[in-house]
């Protein structure tokens, strides 16, 4: 009865042990960071880690100035490409909301690929950013 009831906790022990690293695994975010012409920075930031291919992903889209404030008065264009090879048109939509331009991407393969972003601004000349991304893996 006593080793029962050990191998009991035992699994109970690490029952609860893996449902805090699958926790952990799926509260992780892809953060990546470029500079703009004007000594800006744009952050992209993935609701995911690793990044899956054939996955919805949410994203959020930071952009701030020289001085460090945040840019909200853009429309943002996205083009989703893999550097290394013709891919058909995948460009989701980001808008502002909660201090953040937010969107859902969708990339169709493993591999590289890079985030274009074209940023419009009223009275500003247009400007381009590129996130490079390393590696979505298969889903």
């Amino acid at each position: 009865m006593k080793n029962s009831l050990m191998t009991f906790k035992a699994q109970i022990i690490t029952l609860i042990l893996r449902c805090c690293t699958v926790i952990g695994a799926t509260a992780a975010e892809t953060p990546i960071e470029t500079e703009m012409t004007d000594a800006g920075k744009a952050v992209i930031i993935f609701a995911s880690s690793p990044l899956q291919a054939m996955t919805e992903i949410p994203f959020t889209i930071e952009l701030k100035n020289n001085a460090g404030e945040i840019i909200k008065d853009a429309e943002l264009a996205l083009d989703l490409t893999m550097p290394f090879m013709p891919m058909p048109p995948n460009n989701p939509k980001a808008v502002w909301k909660d201090n953040a331009y937010r969107g859902t991407a969708i990339f169709t393969m493993a591999g590289a690929w890079q985030v274009n972003v074209e940023v419009n601004r009223p009275e500003a000349e247009t400007e381009k950013v590129i996130f490079d991304i390393e590696m979505v893996i298969m889903k």
